[in-house]
């Protein structure tokens, strides 16, 4: 009865700043627009979060379904995008995702090797920030950045896990 479904998108915005915090109010954070209304107020699906591979320019979903709930939960997580596409947000939404990635941000500091990694990636897509100068470049984001990056988001790959018969693992 559970299956689970993966949305992809292709990220064609060159503000790496703008689409992280855009996939941080649309699935990254417990606040997003995923958890919060596809998730809990809707109910359609057991968990559900989106990442932002900055180095590949693509953007993933992530959910756990029950098999029959799969086109109501592919319909509205492209609802749910749609709907940071044309602004549709509240203030307390992009505070809460530019608060979570600042404090994620911080913490780095906390653990030697979240640090390595961190440059690691950074050192991976040859980009030279500092943990603060990001948290600087998050906080400079306005919306209309926001809305243009995910504007910029095309559906690429769609699939979804299922078994092929109930009692079969």
């Amino acid at each position: 009865a559970q299956g689970k479904l993966g949305v992809g998108f292709r990220t064609m915005s060159d503000d790496g700043a703008a689409t992280m915090i855009m996939n941080s109010m649309f699935g990254g954070t417990s606040t997003s627009k995923l958890f919060l209304n596809v998730r809990e107020k809707l109910s359609l699906c057991y968990y559900a979060s989106s990442s932002y591979a900055r180095s590949k320019g693509i953007m993933t979903v992530s959910s756990g379904i029950e098999t029959k709930n799969f086109q109501k939960a592919h319909d509205e997580i492209l609802h749910q995008l749609e709907l940071v596409k044309q602004g549709q947000w509240e203030e307390w939404e992009l505070q809460g995702a530019l608060a979570t990635m600042c404090s994620s941000l911080t913490s780095l500091s906390d653990s030697q090797g979240a640090l390595e990694n961190y440059y690691l990636g950074q050192t991976a897509i040859g980009i030279e920030e500092t943990p603060e100068e990001l948290m600087e470049l998050l906080r400079r984001v306005t919306p209309e950045r926001i809305r243009t990056a995910a504007q910029s988001c095309r559906l690429d790959t769609v699939f979804f896990l299922k078994g092929k018969e109930e009692g079969v693992c």
